[in-house]
């Protein structure tokens, strides 16, 4: 009805004008059927960054969050004249504007790297700072139709001021707040759900204040989906109000295609399955101690040798811990026998995590093995059972029905039974408040209330298992993503069952609306280092999934505690986490070709995100070596680029660079058609000017 307003406004025929309002007032007074809210509210963004041009929106940096628009009337590169609505102009540096761009108007991101953690040589896990909606705009040129799992945690639109549009927040005083939401939410799922697979799965989280209104307009969306809606316990003491205590939220699941729940070791409500679900998981866990701290000066007791039998498959003993000066100087055998140290990626001596005699008894009772010789570390991979499995097996839970070739024994438990989860969901692992979600976040950044209201670990973790448990090479996103817990839940789940699951997140760097007030009062606004260093990116989300994967707190203390499993949040996880930030480029630099080096990390993520980001130089391609990707720069020299691609049968993806359909369309017949070709710079800018919102 808005836009139909707008369009009213302009009919020059005053009568005309008058009768028509009047019967689009009457409709909008009587239609109620279906869902119905305010559609086309315009939303817009502030780009900083972008260079301001004559007949441009603007805002005010300094005035982003409060202040009104502007035209810019001239732009030069010193000067920009801003004429306000009033007709009022007023001169400003270019470096105190913001673009403000309209959501449906064309905009050409790229995705500019800022750092990484690599604790792994596979494909890294992805966290993007930026604008969501441009940022699922990006992600669909990398991925559409590949995602096997969303997960999102929207605002919840309480009325409390815990979220923005247009930059304004939205609190209960404004009557237009349900029409916003629904709003701000279909425009993102719309693009969202592009880029799941045929049979992936959504799953939005909501409270009491939205549920309703986001069923009907995900029943709207996706009439094909089978949807299901989880009741989930976070605050077992209740929240206080008006009415009756509430203690939960709610997880909405929608399956496409023919997909299934995977079903669970606990089922999530009865109390059968919760003493079946003690915390203890028969899982062999490494018997070296990660985590960035633990080097053998820390406990020079545990930095001793294991010998092995003469195969290599079995431990028969263990020796007197390291006392030399030289690390590089420790025996390989010992007594003849094969000598196992705990040797850290870095080459450098670590620990074990059990004491010598504690490891001997283990090993005596096939609760400690050797799996593989690791020739990267010069040793042995050993595991073994943790206090509780072996407790378990003590106490008859967990049955011992032989050894294996490795002397290792050989498990069964009533445990590992599985059933399909239930739709309430009432496990104390999911308070929001307790252990694993807002003590979790301070233990993780050595600080407590940085972040308000972060979801349990826990009760994201196991909302993937229910989807994708099936799936140990899935693609996750996560484009609400806060704190970054979907990364690290994801994490969590390939630690527990041995998947290579990939996770790619979306956060915004927003600054909340005290600091953002204190901040502005010292002349620090968005774009300012000193501000960008207090948002929810830069103070929450980067250093808390460092610090999940590393073990280590930003002061480099190791983080304290254990997961459910019984290993230490300071061992980390082997994987890896790179960070970028969503940036905005100028469309005619790209026709060009003038963007490609800026252009390459998005091409590169769209292939897999491993190996080196390269540089554009004077070779007529780019074609690095262990990526399975190519770019042609000069059609050209197609034939020898030809030739290069039939001696890389790794290759999976390839940009060919022409400004000719014809070009591209006799090179494309003349690679092998299993490849992804796509046209440089045509399918870049064509993706960016078709998935708007008015087309």
């Amino acid at each position: 009805m808005a836009k139909l307003e707008d369009l009213i406004a302009q009919v020059e025929d005053a009568a005309l004008r008058q009768s028509l309002a009047a019967a689009a007032s009457e409709a909008k007074e009587t239609r109620n059927f279906g869902l119905v809210f305010e559609q086309h509210i315009p939303e817009t963004v502030a780009v900083i960054g972008l260079p301001a041009r004559r007949g441009q929106r603007v805002r005010l940096r300094s005035q982003i969050d409060t202040g009104p628009d502007y035209t810019v009337k001239k732009a030069t590169t010193k000067t920009v004249t801003l004429a306000a609505d009033d007709d009022s102009t007023l001169d400003a540096s270019p470096g105190d504007v913001a673009v403000v761009k309209r959501f449906g108007e064309p905009i050409y991101p790229t995705l500019t790297p800022i750092g990484e953690v690599r604790r792994s040589e596979g494909p890294a896990h992805t966290v993007i700072n930026g604008e969501n909606y441009h940022a699922l705009q990006t992600l669909l040129y990398l991925y559409e139709g590949q995602v096997d799992c969303i997960y999102i945690d929207p605002p919840y639109n309480t009325g409390a001021r815990d979220w923005r549009y247009n930059n304004r927040y939205v609190d209960d005083q404004d009557s237009w707040r349900h029409s916003k939401w629904l709003s701000f939410i279909e425009k993102r799922l719309l693009l969202a759900h592009r880029l799941l697979k045929d049979d992936g799965v959504l799953i939005v989280t909501v409270d009491e204040n939205e549920v309703h209104h986001l069923g009907m307009l995900l029943e709207r969306m996706l009439p094909d989906a089978r949807r299901q809606m989880v009741t989930i316990c976070i605050n077992p003491s209740g929240a206080s109000g008006d009415g009756l205590s509430r203690v939960d939220e709610y997880a909405m699941f929608c399956f496409f295609g023919d997909v299934l729940p995977t079903p669970t070791i606990d089922d999530m409500l009865t109390r059968t399955a919760e003493r079946r679900d003690p915390g203890v998981r028969v899982e062999w866990e490494s018997l070296l101690r990660r985590g960035n701290a633990w080097y053998r000066s820390e406990r020079p007791n545990l930095c001793y040798p294991v010998l092995l039998s003469e195969d290599e498959t079995r431990i028969v003993g263990v020796g007197a811990p390291f006392t030399g000066d030289h690390e590089h100087a420790r025996p390989q055998q010992i007594d003849g026998y094969p000598a196992a140290w705990p040797v850290r990626r870095d080459g450098k001596l670590g620990i074990w995590r059990v004491e010598g005699p504690r490891l001997e008894w283990l090993a005596e009772r096939g609760y400690a093995q050797v799996t593989r010789r690791d020739e990267a570390r010069g040793t042995w991979t050993l595991k073994y059972l943790m206090t509780g499995t072996v407790q378990a097996i003590e106490r008859g839970e967990v049955k011992v029905v032989g050894h294996g070739t490795r002397g290792e024994v050989l498990l069964h438990s009533e445990k590992e039974r599985r059933t399909v989860a239930k739709t309430m969901w009432n496990r104390g692992r999911h308070t929001a408040g307790a252990a694993w979600g807002t003590q979790l976040v301070a233990s993780l950044l050595g600080a407590r209330n940085l972040f308000t209201y972060p979801k349990s670990l826990y009760a994201v973790r196991d909302c993937l298992e229910a989807a994708i448990g099936s799936r140990r090479d899935a693609l996750v996103l996560d484009y609400f993503a806060g704190s970054g817990t979907t990364l690290h839940a994801t994490c969590l789940l390939n630690a527990e069952d041995g998947g290579n699951r990939r996770s790619v997140i979306v956060t915004s760097n927003e600054v909340g609306e005290a600091d953002s007030r204190r901040l502005a009062a010292a002349s620090k606004f968005p774009g300012d280092p000193d501000y960008e260093a207090h948002g929810v990116f830069e103070r929450v989300a980067r250093p808390r999934c460092t610090a999940a994967l590393t073990g280590a707190t930003p002061s480099a203390d190791p983080v304290p505690g254990e997961y459910l499993h019984g290993a230490p949040l300071s061992e980390g996880f082997e994987e890896s986490v790179e960070f970028y930030k969503l940036e905005y480029l100028d469309p005619d630099s790209v026709r060009l070709g003038d963007q490609l080096d800026a252009i390459l990390p998005m091409l590169r993520l769209a292939a897999t995100p491993a190996g080196p980001i390269p540089k554009a130089g004077g070779e007529p391609w780019v074609a690095p070596d262990d990526s399975p990707w190519a770019v042609l720069l000069d059609d050209a020299r197609f034939a020898k680029f030809r030739a290069l691609t039939e001696k890389r049968p790794d290759l999976t993806h390839v940009w060919l660079v022409t400004t000719s359909e014809e070009a591209f369309a006799r090179m494309r017949a003349h690679l092998p058609p299993d490849l992804r070709v796509s046209m440089l710079y045509r399918d870049y800018l064509r993706n960016f000017e078709i998935n708007t919102e008015q087309r």
